[in-house]
């Protein structure tokens, strides 16, 4: 499709959005029903595609499924919106990107504990020509000497678009302050809920739930225990291929409980390649590939060994990967012997959004095609989950460096 067929989005919660987790929520006294940290790319595409699915009444036309799959989706990404915008013309201040984990976040000794020790991760062999068992043959990943110090809790969660570009150019060894990074997640809103009888219009004995939501608004925490109240507005953003003719935005629900979200439609938008960047990985035939989004493999925590992407082909070196993320969900589109619709969803692992993947190009592989078929592309294997949204990706530098890990 071409760029005017597509449309960004952004969806501002009014409500606590809930995402929810596979934990049974139903009519049970005391049941919860609890959220995600942030949503899956299925939830917001399955969101969009029932809008783009719409007739003029406002319900969903089923004749419709097999051309809404095939719309494809890309994100969401966590933005902040200018504060001075009225709701109807949003527009975007800044990306907020999941934290890369290939970046290592240590509490100092002794030291002012505002800062943060960062030190990079990347690929390195072993000193004395120790050999590992690690699968697939890659290398081991970890920083140039052994390190004392912890892991900081104060970790932020997404960083600011300003200091992921500098990473994707030069992940090197520093100091820093979680503030200058980002913002340690979403914060959650807990609700307590009970059952209203309708012909007293009182509480229904043991009959208490509880929501917990995702907040949209980032509190500075710092500045409230000084009594200063400072917040910034926060939306996702994804961008869709193909129309909604019916929706035009305004409130509508998404989420568990239907919880309104403010949807606005704009142009296509995406963070630029930070100055000098691709020519530098083009010079140096390596790079890192960066999930923006959980991506589904189908060797579960990484890509072909051979990665090719559009015309061209990069070889797997190393892999650093958090915990997978487990998802499953429930199919809609499925319809029953007995006329009704839905079943269950295998249940799948994701690589999860802030995953690196290392990679090297062969003499006469075109890099620069291989790089604009990966940037803030979808690059899962299968071509429905990208439609869907998983394995969105940035690409970064890898210097080169010959420093051997020592135990």
């Amino acid at each position: 499709m071409s760029d005017h067929e597509e449309r960004m989005w952004l969806i501002e919660p009014r409500d606590p959005l809930i995402v929810r987790d596979g934990r049974p929520f139903g009519p049970n006294p005391g049941a919860r029903a609890t959220t995600l940290p942030f949503p899956f790319p299925s939830t917001v595409a399955g969101a969009l595609r029932h809008k783009a699915g719409l007739k003029a009444d406002g319900t969903f036309d089923r004749a419709q499924i097999d051309a809404v799959l095939k719309l494809e989706v890309r994100g969401p990404l966590l933005v902040q919106l200018h504060d001075a915008d009225h709701e109807q013309t949003s527009s975007i201040e800044d990306w907020l990107m999941p934290a890369p984990a290939d970046a290592l976040l240590l509490k100092p000794e002794g030291a002012d504990q505002s800062f943060l020790l960062r030190r990079g991760l990347v690929p390195r062999p072993l000193a004395g020509g120790a050999i590992t068992v690690m699968p697939d043959g890659l290398q081991p990943v970890g920083p140039a000497t052994n390190e004392r110090n912890k892991v900081s809790p104060k970790t932020p969660r997404f960083w600011y678009w300003k200091a992921f570009s500098r990473w994707l150019k030069a992940p090197q060894d520093d100091i820093c302050k979680p503030g200058e990074l980002g913002i340690a997640g979403l914060e959650t809103d807990m609700r307590m809920h009970v059952s209203i009888q309708a012909d007293t219009q009182t509480a229904r004995e043991g009959a208490l739930f509880q929501t917990s939501g995702l907040e949209l608004t980032w509190r500075d925490q710092d500045q409230a225990k000084q009594g200063v109240f400072t917040t910034r507005r926060l939306a996702l953003a994804v961008v869709m291929q193909g129309p909604t003719p019916n929706f035009s935005g305004g409130l509508a629900p998404m989420g568990g409980e239907r919880r309104l979200m403010r949807w606005s439609a704009h142009a296509p938008s995406r963070p630029p390649w930070p100055k000098g960047l691709r020519e530098q990985i083009i010079r140096e035939r390596r790079a890192r590939v960066l999930l923006l989004t959980p991506a589904c493999f189908a060797a579960g925590y990484r890509p072909p060994l051979t990665w090719v992407r559009g015309e061209g082909s990069a070889t797997l070196v190393g892999a650093v990967v958090p915990k997978a993320q487990v998802i499953s969900g429930w199919d809609l589109a499925h319809r029953n012997q007995n006329g009704s619709y839905g079943r269950p969803k295998p249940t799948r692992h994701l690589a999860p959004a802030g995953s690196v993947y290392y990679v090297t190009f062969s003499e006469g592989v075109d890099v620069e095609a291989w790089l604009e078929a990966t940037w803030m592309e979808n690059v899962s294997d299968a071509e429905q989950d990208q439609r869907d949204g998983f394995g969105l990706a940035a690409v970064g530098a890898w210097p080169a460096e010959e420093k051997e890990i020592h135990p």
